[in-house]
C-alpha cells in the first residue's frame, strides 16, 4: 500500500518538529489568564459534535456506497478509500449506535466492509482497495483494526454474523506470526514468506500488538483457548523485542534478516499494548500485566505530549493515532485514576481543534492546535474527530 510507505516517511518528518515534555499535566498548563468569546458560539454536546462531524464526512467524502480518500482530491487518488481510512467509519458507525442513533448508520458501514472482502479459498481477508479494483495485498494491521470493529459491533448488536467474519479473520491475522527472530506478526501478506533484504520485510509492534488485543476479547467472548495461548505468547514477544525498557514505550519494528529496530515510537503502538494488557490482567488476575499498561500509559502522556498556544496537547500529527491512544485511557481509567486526567487533556485539545483548528467548511486540521493544517484533507483525520467526540460523550455520561 504505496500510501502507508508515503505516509510513514512523512510522520516521521513531522513529528521530529514535535517537542516532548516529562512534567506533570499541571507543571505543564499554563493559565494566560485570557477566555476565548463564545458568545456567539452555539455549544454543543459531544454527541452532536460527533454526528455533525460524521455528517460533514457524509456531505464531502462518500462515493457511492464508499467514501474517497481525500477531500479535495490530491494527486493519483484512487475512485475509493483504502481499507485503512475505512475502518475510521466503521468506528464511527459502532460509536453513533451506542450514542443512541438508529442502528442503519452502522449497518451502512459495516455493508460498504465487505466490497473490500476477498473471499479467497484460503484465509480469506479484507484487501487494501476494495475488490471491484482488482487484487491488492492484505495487510495484518488493517484486519486487526477491522477485527476490533466486528466484535464490537456483534456487542452492540448481537448479530452473529459480526462475531463469525471476526473469527474467520482473525485465521488470517494469526497466520503472520512465526517464529523467525523468536515471534510476532509480520506487517503485510506479501513479505511473510522467505523474506530477507526487503525494507517491509520486518515484524512490527502494530500488527503483534493488534494481534494480542484481537485474540484476547475473542477469548472473552468465546473461551476458546487457543486465542488466549495466541495472546498471551504475541504480547510476550512484544513486550520483550520492542519495549524501549528507558521508557516503556514501543519501538515500531525490528528487520528479519539485520534484527535492525526502527526506534520510531507511534501513539497507537502504546495504546494498543496498554489495551492488550489491560485484557490480560483481566481475564488472568496477573498484576504484572496492569502494572505494565500503567507504565506504558505514564510514559505516553509525558512523551507524546507539550506545550502549544499555553495549553497541553497530543502529538499535532496522525490524530487517528491519538485517538487509539485517548480509547486506551479511557480502558485504563477504570483502574488507574491519573488515567481520567490524561482523557480530560484529550478532550480540552478537542475542544479547541472545534473552535480554532477547522476549514472554512467545517474540516479539522491534522493539527489540533491550529498552528498547521497538515492533511487536513484526509478522510482518516476527519473519521478520528467522530471517534474522540462520541467517547468524550460516553467518558462523560451526557
Amino acid at each position: 500500500m504505496i500510501l502507508k510507505l508515503i505516509n510513514i516517511t512523512f510522520f516521521s518528518f513531522v513529528t521530529a518538529l514535535t517537542g516532548c515534555s516529562n512534567d506533570s499535566i499541571e507543571d505543564q498548563m499554563v493559565d494566560n489568564g485570557e477566555d476565548k468569546d463564545t458568545t456567539e458560539v452555539v455549544n454543543l454536546t459531544y454527541k452532536e459534535k460527533a454526528k455533525e462531524t460524521y455528517d460533514l464526512i457524509q456531505e464531502l467524502y462518500k462515493e457511492g456506497d464508499l467514501y474517497k480518500e481525500n477531500y479535495p482530491a490530491q494527486a493519483n487518488d484512487n475512485t475509493y478509500s483504502y481499507l485503512w481510512p475505512y475502518v475510521g467509519m466503521l468506528t464511527a458507525g459502532n460509536l453513533l449506535y451506542e450514542l443512541g442513533y438508529d442502528e442503519s448508520i452502522l449497518e451502512k458501514e459495516f455493508e460498504g466492509l465487505e466490497k473490500y472482502y476477498d473471499n479467497r479459498s484460503n484465509l480469506p481477508t479484507y484487501q487494501a482497495e476494495p475488490v471491484s479494483e482488482g487484487s491488492t495485498d492484505h495487510y495484518y494491521d488493517d484486519s486487526g483494526i477491522v477485527a476490533m470493529e466486528l466484535i464490537d459491533a456483534y456487542r452492540l448488536t448481537d448479530n452473529q454474523f459480526y462475531l463469525d467474519r471476526a473469527i474467520t479473520i482473525t485465521e488470517f491475522i494469526m497466520s503472520g506470526e512465526d517464529s523467525r527472530i523468536g515471534g510476532g506478526l509480520y506487517w503485510f501478506e506479501g513479505v511473510s514468506t522467505d523474506c530477507t533484504t526487503d525494507s517491509n520485510c520486518i515484524k512490527a509492534a502494530n500488527t503483534s500488538a493488534y494481534a494480542a488485543y484481537v485474540t484476547s476479547e475473542l477469548y472473552k467472548i468465546t473461551e476458546d483457548p487457543q486465542y488466549l495461548t495466541f495472546a498471551e505468547r504475541v504480547y510476550k514477544w512484544t513486550y520483550d523485542t520492542l519495549r524501549d525498557p528507558s521508557d516503556n514505550l514501543y519501538w515500531n519494528s525490528i528487520h528479519i534478516n539485520t534484527e535492525e529496530i526502527n526506534t520510531r515510537k507511534w501513539t497507537y503502538n502504546a495504546a494498543m499494548m496498554i489495551m492488550s494488557g489491560i485484557n490480560l490482567y483481566e481475564i488472568s488476575d496477573e498484576e504484572f500485566y496492569l502494572d505494565q499498561s500503567i507504565a506504558t500509559a505514564r510514559s505516553a502522556h509525558s512523551k507524546f505530549t507539550s506545550v502549544i498556544n499555553d495549553r497541553l496537547f497530543y502529538e499535532t500529527n496522525d490524530p487517528w493515532f491519538n485517538a487509539e491512544l485517548m480509547t486506551s485511557f479511557i480502558e485504563l481509567s477504570e483502574y488507574d485514576s491519573k488515567s481520567k486526567d490524561y482523557v480530560e487533556v484529550f478532550i480540552r485539545n478537542a475542544d479547541y481543534a472545534w473552535e480554532n483548528a477547522r476549514t472554512s467548511e467545517g474540516q479539522f486540521y491534522e493539527d489540533w492546535s491550529g498552528n498547521n493544517r497538515g492533511r487536513y484533507y484526509w478522510l482518516m483525520h476527519q473519521a478520528a474527530l467522530v471517534d474522540v467526540y462520541a467517547r468524550a460523550s460516553l467518558f462523560k455520561n451526557e
